[in-house]
């Protein structure tokens, strides 16, 4: 089904580049050199020279008041100094130097306009007056006013053209024009150019320059021009800051961090800087995780979140690392951080509610993904992950419809046509499911997943032969070792007869799962002194059984997550003499780490009833009432024959007593009842169990799983009884129960458990031996599968009730049903039986 996304996307808002303008917030020019000579603030007055002509009657006057005037602006009393020119100009008015002290203590006033006024005086009454002409080129620059400026000193560079000073300040007016003239991105560029003739070195026209080149995408021009604007200027933090965004553009993540870096060294304090450096650090550190670097991309996502902390999609691949590495509660925290400081994020929201339901808390799950497709109604993830969950609940309907809705968006999502797949598998609908699977298929023929739910729907199937069955595992197995080179040809093993025999099993299913009731009595009675264990856990979510079975073994390795080539090299360095597999083709197995021979003996047992199709698996382990030694199962592994009975079952501590009273006493008719998976409830099944009721015409059938829930899957269910004759009233239908112990409570409605074909029970049939339900099963003819549920009763000394034909399964049944005084024997004294049988007997 769904899988939290592997790897994880980068949701980050663009760069925050620095564009440059007339003048920076901070109070840091933005466009300009902060060392420019050209201020735009004049710190004292020019002293007013005396006059070279004047009339004597008058000199002494004019000398008197210029003297004090020079003064008074030396010590910054501009009013007072400027009352006095003024004065002086009344005796002198022609006089050029007089008309430039006037405009200098006006811009020390704030009278800009009035200024440029008496500059211009001053140049009409002496042209070449300099000081006049840099005076006034200041002042109009100090109103912004670039281009009239520019104008200036282009006028003063005519008379003094090798001036490097006012080469500078002319490249700086001609930039902030630039800046000005921004719409007009031709003409901005022309005056960046005209600046840089004017001085080659004025770094602010090399920064515009490079913003240009950026917003019009080509970021390697624009790095070159950020790189000259930096050499020339190693303090200009725009220019770093937008060397990094250059860099980050043309993949060059690690020089970006350098010209962060540098920005950040200069000015710590640089906001749009430190998102930049943070956004960096995340990219590095999604592509760790791409690449399967946990390491350095923790090292990575906890820089990023020095440099900011609230974005919400450092948490975000924080909890995918965390998710990755199996540690959801973290991963958890994470997630919830990131819809924190993001509430629309719906990448974390699905991802949430992929831990949720991992956790089996379907209600917060539902929310999270309903949540996502709220916000996003388009997001296919979200859809499929849904439909998962009501899957799970057995909301069949709604499961498959959103499934359905997902493949509208998509019709090429391999994964949409899996899990609509295995939803249809779980309403029994196996036609439907193999469709679907075999178009995931043609859209990923690599998908291991898809491959293992075919080979396992197969078994569901009355209608397909052993042999086709068989071919197809053997076909598939083909494949794979064609893909897959053996890895190992020589193990660390040692031929020492005093040492223990290092075993180590495999599995995916190391907690409350079917699988735990039957590697349980494994795990605890080992001998120590013969053998050593270490089990590769491949659990998602840990649970208290987990935790149980990593106290009964030495070595525990946590492999969830970890790729196939990594956990076949840690079996490899563990030098096991024997490796087992607990899983075969069920969910999330690891038949490709078993193809690379990580240990010089492979074998298969327990969880999957048919053959893995590895030729590199070397047995598989049975007994003879499974595969009777003249009718085996077909099988690419060597069967190897356990005495008695190939599994060994440990019950639930917390199973509710026996009801010693036949429920047909309790409810006056006989009730038969399977608690099957759907999907094994076969056409022959079905044709099987509608015999049976024919022939026991008062008796009732009481199924229950997790699709008849559903209405729809109850109806079809009616239905398919109906076409042989058996009317709907006569079935009572059930979902799951929510717990162990309510669920085993439901066998004391069942006076008689009825298995199926050819796909029997085996947890089920357990469970129903252990409640004082005896079950009546059909062997298969060299099919496993369908014989596993002989070898149980075999097991409790209970063989009688094992059919060869489906009259003789109708016969003993019928027969069973009726004999209330066995049926209440067996409720009396079959738990105690079963304890004491070889099927409970974990010390052999």
């Amino acid at each position: 089904m769904a899988r939290s996304p592997r790897p994880a996307q980068l949701h980050g808002k663009g760069m925050n580049q620095i564009d440059g303008g007339a003048t920076h917030r901070d109070g840091a020019t933005n466009g300009s050199s902060p060392n420019n000579p050209m201020s735009g603030q004049l710190d004292s007055a020019t002293p007013i020279k005396n006059p070279r002509v004047g009339r004597q009657s008058n000199g002494e006057a004019v000398q008197e008041l210029t003297r004090r005037a020079d003064m008074l602006a030396t010590r910054g009393k501009y009013k007072e100094a400027l009352s006095l020119v003024d004065e002086v100009l009344c005796l002198e008015p022609m006089r050029a130097d007089l008309h430039h002290g006037r405009g200098q203590c006006l811009i020390h006033l704030g009278r800009a306009e009035d200024a440029v006024a008496c500059f211009e005086e001053a140049l009409r009454l002496e042209p070449g007056h300099h000081a006049a002409i840099r005076a006034k080129a200041t002042a109009l620059a100090n109103q912004e006013r670039w281009a009239e400026s520019a104008a200036c000193l282009k006028e003063a560079l005519q008379r003094d053209p090798v001036n490097a000073e006012m080469r500078v300040e002319l490249a700086r007016c001609l930039t902030e024009c630039g800046v000005q003239l921004k719409s007009s991105v031709q003409a901005s560029a022309q005056l960046f150019h005209e600046a840089l003739q004017a001085s080659e070195t004025y770094a602010a026209a090399h920064f515009q320059l490079g913003v240009i080149d950026s917003e019009a995408d080509r970021p390697t021009e624009a790095k070159q021009h950020y790189a000259r604007a930096v050499e020339l200027n190693p303090c200009y933090v725009e220019a770093w800051n937008n060397l990094g965004v250059a860099c980050r553009n043309l993949g060059e993540p690690d020089h970006a961090l350098e010209a962060y870096s540098m920005a950040l060294k200069t000015n710590m304090n640089c906001k749009k800087t430190q998102e930049n450096m943070a956004i960096c650090l995340l990219e590095l550190g999604c592509r760790s995780l791409q690449q399967k670097d946990m390491k350095q991309a923790s090292s990575f996502l906890k820089k990023a979140l020095a440099f900011n902390a609230h974005n919400a999609d450092i948490y975000f691949n924080l909890g995918v690392m965390y998710a990755e590495k199996q540690k959801l509660d973290r991963a958890k925290v994470n997630y919830e951080l990131a819809v924190h400081f993001e509430p629309a994020h719906i990448n974390a929201y699905n991802n949430l509610g992929v831990i949720y339901r991992r956790q089996g808390n379907h209600d917060a799950a539902m929310q999270c993904f309903q949540f996502a497709l709220k916000t996003e109604p388009t997001m296919n993830l979200a859809s499929k992950n849904l439909g998962a969950v009501y899957g799970a609940m057995g909301r069949m309907i709604e499961a498959i419809q959103l499934t359905k809705q997902a493949l509208e968006k998509n019709p090429k999502d391999p994964e949409a046509y899996n899990n609509l797949a295995l939803l249809y598998r779980d309403q029994c609908d196996v036609d439907e499911c193999l469709q679907h699977l075999n178009t995931c298929l043609e859209l990923e023929p690599k998908n291991q997943h898809a491959s293992s739910n075919k080979l396992m729907s197969l078994n569901y199937q009355s209608e397909l032969s052993r042999e086709d069955v068989f071919a197809a595992h053997k076909n598939w197995g083909n494949q794979l070792e064609r893909d897959i080179p053996v890895t190992f040809s020589s193990w660390k093993t040692s031929n020492s007869s005093s040492r223990p025999i290092r075993v180590g099993y495999i599995s995916p299913d190391l907690y409350m799962h079917s699988v735990s009731y039957f590697i349980h009595a494994a795990l605890q009675y080992h001998d120590p002194t013969c053998v050593h264990i270490t089990c590769y856990s491949d659990v998602a979510t840990e649970d208290d059984k987990t935790r149980y079975f990593r106290s009964l073994v030495p070595n525990w390795r946590v492999i969830a997550g970890l790729p196939d080539e990594e956990v076949a090299r840690i079996i490899y360095e563990d030098g096991l003499d024997i490796l087992v597999e607990l899983t075969g083709h069920t969910g999330n197995n690891r038949l490709s780490v078993l193809a690379r021979r990580p240990a010089p003996v492979i074998v298969t047992w327990m969880g999957y009833p048919h053959t893995t199709g590895l030729s590199r698996v070397d047995y598989r382990i049975s007994d003879e009432h499974a595969d009777p030694p003249h009718l085996p199962g077909l099988t690419t592994e060597q069967l190897v024959y356990l005495p008695d009975c190939f599994l060994c079952y440990t019950p639930p501590t917390n199973a509710p007593p026996v009801v010693l009273r036949p429920a047909q006493e309790s409810y006056g008719c006989v009730t038969f009842g399977c608690f099957n998976n759907l999907a094994k409830v076969s056409t022959l099944t079905i044709r099987l169990w509608s015999q049976l009721l024919r022939e026991v015409p008062g008796a009732r059938l009481f199924l229950k799983s997790k699709a008849l829930l559903c209405q729809t899957v109850q109806d079809k269910f009616r239905r398919a009884f109906a076409a042989y004759d058996i009317d709907s009233s006569r079935l009572d239908l059930s979902g799951l129960q929510p717990q162990t112990g309510s669920h085993l409570q439901m066998y004391s409605f069942v006076d008689v458990a009825l298995d199926t074909a050819p796909y029997a029970g085996t947890t089920t049939t357990c469970e129903a031996l252990y409640m004082g339900v005896p079950v009546v099963t059909l062997c298969g003819q060299g099919i496993h599968a369908q014989s596993v549920g002989a070898a149980l009763l075999a097991a409790v000394q209970l063989g009688d009730l094992a059919a060869s034909t489906e009259d003789e399964f109708v016969q003993k049944a019928s027969k069973l049903a009726h004999n209330v005084v066995r049926l209440a024997a067996l409720r009396a004294g079959l738990r105690t039986r079963m304890l004491k049988s070889v099927l409970c007997d974990g010390p052999r």
